[in-house]
């Protein structure tokens, strides 16, 4: 048995590894079991009251534990329980061992009574508890004597289970991860149960209601995955019928997407679908939509109306729209109007690869003053955001003193063209960091100075390496040391890097 407290410290972070020292210390180990080549064990988390712990300790890299930690290398819980085997491996109750000395105890005990009486004794000891039936279920199935109908109750157990975790969850709106991971588990083995059984209209429809019941509620952080399980039960029209009138009782614009999906995707009802996506046609997307459909089912004309009129009164994101109507000009061959929506199209949303399309599909007569309208367009725009696109195309076009321009007056970070801009223009560059490193020393912390010391490395470079000249580095460097004199964390960060 190769486990030791060498493999536990090389596959724990230092952090982890020194935590799962005091949990071990602590006596936060529990129950702590050995099956097979595996330690199990429950480990008291600082989240929540118990975590799941297994370790193989002749393969030690397989391991599990069902507390949340992705932070590389195993958690501090494995190594708590990792050091308990090493420690003490007499501790470790064998699961073998223990089940045969229970067999022997049952036996004695169950000796006297008859079938129809242990059968009785067995009901009484899963009835209204989902997780003894599980398990139960579960042994009957290790077996190989499962039957439908005990699959149907198994399904049903499962449905249980991870409803009564859907419902504490929008209660107290979200819950502990074991317990999420224990939802996607049943959903999971309920999905698989579904695809395999031939599920009775009554047990769908109950789970359909429920789960409906508690995706309405909405405060469960789990609406996705229990959407999911509800499409995957639904088998024939009753049922998605049934989804709609829940989906009905919503207010929100989300869940009537839903409905019209479903008419014209699972129902094939389009006239439905058209009714509802008619009377929903207020933003953009839903013209959008509306056209995409009437271009699926061939009617071009009536799609480029419909994305005419969404371009025109539909409210906030409208450049699907303009996207579609340029693909449509751009087929039908429509130099004019496929330029005229490459330019609506960069001027909702620009960027340097719109651009260039622009030009890529304008006349070369028409060049010239394009391109100074499209630059002139981002110059005078009132979001910042845009600022990087007009870098890019000043890039493309060599002009560099006007990328030079956005950085000095900080509409841009240099980021993206350090390495340019500081050799061309090692002055100014020196001249603008300069001014970030005061920035952090006005700030007097030694969180800002270690990010001006960072800066200053920059500046450093240049003077060096562009400018060859080492001597300007020191003054400079020099001048701040002597400027604060009684700022000990200054002159330490600073010093670090003269």
């Amino acid at each position: 048995m190769s486990l030791s407290i060498e493999d536990l410290e090389k596959m724990a972070a230092e952090q982890s590894f020194q935590k799962g020292i005091n949990y071990y210390q602590m006596n936060l180990v529990n129950n702590p079991l050995i099956d097979g080549n595996t330690i199990k064990a429950e480990v008291s988390g600082s989240s929540f009251s118990l975590y799941d712990v297994e370790i193989n300790i002749d393969d030690p890299s397989s391991n599990h534990c069902s507390c949340p930690y992705d932070w590389g290398g195993i958690c501090k819980h494995l190594v708590a329980l990792g050091l308990y085997w090493c420690n003490d491996k007499e501790a470790f109750r064998k699961v073998k061992k223990e089940k045969a000395k229970l067999k022997n105890e049952l036996d004695q005990l169950f000796k006297s009574l008859t079938r129809e009486e242990l059968t009785e004794l067995l009901g009484e000891f899963v009835y209204e508890n989902d997780n003894s039936k599980s398990k139960v279920l579960n042994f009957i199935q290790d077996k190989g004597k499962m039957s439908n109908e005990l699959y149907l109750e198994k399904l049903k157990s499962l449905k249980n289970q991870a409803f009564a975790i859907l419902m504490e969850f929008n209660q107290y709106g979200g819950g502990p991860i074991n317990e999420e991971n224990n939802f996607f588990e049943f959903i999971n083995e309920m999905e698989k149960l579904i695809n395999k059984l031939d599920i009775p209209s009554s047990l769908r429809h109950e789970i359909i209601n429920e789960f409906m019941g508690e995706y309405l509620i909405g405060n469960s952080g789990l609406d996705d995955p229990t959407l999911d399980i509800v499409y995957s039960t639904a088998r024939n029209k009753d049922d998605w019928e049934l989804i709609i009138q829940h989906l009905k009782k919503s207010g929100s614009r989300y869940d009537q997407e839903l409905i019209m999906k479903i008419y014209l995707n699972k129902l094939h009802n389009e006239e439905k679908y058209l009714k509802l996506r008619k009377k929903q046609l207020k933003y953009g997307m839903d013209y959008y939509k509306l056209a995409c459909y009437y271009q699926d089912i061939d009617q071009e004309e009536k799609a480029v109306q419909i994305a005419l009129k969404g371009e025109k009164e539909g409210e906030g994101r409208i450049i699907d729209n303009i996207t579609f109507l340029k693909k449509y000009y751009q087929k039908q061959n429509n130099y004019q109007k496929t330029l005229e929506y490459l330019i609506k199209e960069y001027k909702e949303s620009p960027s340097f690869e719109k651009y260039l399309s622009v030009l890529d599909n304008c006349k070369k007569d028409d060049k010239k003053q394009i391109k100074n309208d499209l630059i002139s367009y981002l110059k005078e725009s009132k979001y910042s955001r845009y600022n990087n696109e007009l870098a890019l195309i000043y890039e493309s076009q060599k002009n560099y003193e006007e990328i030079l321009k956005l950085v000095m007056a900080n509409k841009i970070y240099p980021d993206n063209f350090s390495e340019l801009l500081i050799n061309k223009f090692p002055h100014e560059m020196i001249d603008y960091y300069s001014q970030k490193v005061q920035g952090y020393i006005n700030n007097k912390n030694r969180s800002s100075y270690q990010s001006g010391a960072q800066i200053a490395l920059i500046i450093k470079e240049i003077y060096t390496k562009i400018l060859k000249s080492s001597s300007k580095w020191e003054d400079y460097i020099q001048n701040i040391l002597e400027k604060y004199p009684r700022h000990p964390a200054l002159q330490e960060e600073f010093k670090k890097i003269f």
